[in-house]
């Protein structure tokens, strides 16, 4: 079967056509139209000398296949031109001394572009890592395996596979804050962990960075973790229902927001907690692993006092435990007055209150 050509290689044999032709004409007025081959180039007879070779008849046509290019993982051109096209014989390969026989085919195929090829490492990781998604501060030991191209040494993937062994909790609690930053309660909240010498970790809607960038600024230079919230704070319909692309833009544009100010995030809460394996792939795909909760007091209710607050917390902490707590999203007076509660009362259970770390 006659082999398919491409829109890349069809250009290329419809450019050496009109040579071909001109090239046939000439040989037959020069043999005074008698005797020769008569082979096909792009689907158009050509006439040859008895005896012509393949190399002779492709040189003499000046068949040259265009050259195609060598791509990153990315797409983007690596090296220009290096990937070399063919001169097929009936459809195969074949070496230049091979004569010729009326009715031969001649077909020029353009070298098509390719990506680079893969790596791929695979590292242990002793002390474990983190689940995707995290509920709790725990880290299962296993191997990080690492994909990159092999000449740009872009990243492609890095995933995690435990390898079945006991995970290891933090006697450790980690506070997070959602839905800010906020103009009325960020700071308060900030000036209350850092009196207490608490670090904590703070998803923070984009549109609200833009507008607070000097809060978020605040956040980090407190030590603070700061996280990707999304952009718009999507809750209707539920963050892993929306359409692929705008859950993904909602992932990118958050990201953005928080890199413009250097927080550069590698943790990501979907509102609501909601996700599903679109949403880790999307987080993923902008080096944030999805962290979630244990620990829930409901302080964004209406009504809900600092002592609910606090008494819900604590009964509920254990080792590893991850609280959500909000610093925005509307009046968190009583979240602000239940921190130093919190706090205390975590201590005197013999745990740590730390940030959530990117590993």
């Amino acid at each position: 079967m006659r082999k398919v050509l491409g829109k890349k290689s069809m250009l290329v044999v419809l450019a050496v056509a009109g040579a071909a032709v001109a090239f046939g004409v000439a040989v037959l007025r020069d043999r005074g139209g008698q005797g020769g081959l008569t082979v096909k180039v792009a689907g158009r007879s050509v006439h040859v000398a008895d005896e012509t070779t393949f190399g002779q008849a492709t040189s003499m046509l000046a068949l040259r296949p265009g050259r195609g290019d060598l791509l990153d993982v990315e797409g983007r051109p690596l090296r220009r031109g290096t990937v070399a096209g063919r001169l097929l014989l009936d459809d195969q390969p074949a070496p230049p001394g091979v004569r010729l026989r009326s009715g031969d085919r001649i077909t020029v195929v353009a070298g098509r572009d390719r990506r680079e090829p893969l790596s791929r490492q695979v590292l242990r990781v002793p002390g474990g890592m983190a689940s995707d998604p995290q509920f709790f501060l725990a880290r299962t030991p296993g191997s990080q395996v690492i994909i990159r191209g092999a000449i740009s040494h872009k990243l492609v993937s890095a995933s995690f596979h435990a390898s079945g062994g006991p995970a290891t909790v933090e006697r450790a609690v980690a506070l997070t804050f959602d839905d800010g930053p906020s103009p009325q309660f960020t700071a308060r909240i900030l000036a209350t962990l850092g009196r207490l010498h608490v670090a904590a970790t703070f998803f923070v809607v984009g549109y609200l960075a833009d507008r607070y960038p000097n809060l978020v600024r605040q956040e980090l230079r407190a030590g603070m973790t700061v996280g990707n919230h999304t952009y718009n704070h999507p809750e209707v319909p539920a963050f892993d229902q929306l359409p692929r692309r705008l859950l993904e833009d909602e992932v990118a544009l958050g990201a953005q927001s928080l890199s413009r100010l250097d927080a550069r995030p590698t943790l990501f809460r979907p509102p609501g907690g909601s996700f599903s394996a679109t949403v880790v792939n999307a987080a993923e795909a902008f080096g944030e692993r999805i962290v979630l909760w244990s620990v829930d007091p409901a302080d964004w209710q209406p009504g809900a006092t600092a002592r609910q607050i606090a008494r819900k917390v604590l009964a509920a902490v254990r080792p590893g435990s991850i609280v959500i707590l909000h610093d925005g999203g509307g009046d968190r007076a009583a979240t602000a007055k239940a921190l130093p509660a919190i706090v205390k009362g975590i201590r005197r259970k013999g745990l740590r209150l730390v940030a959530i770390t990117a590993r």
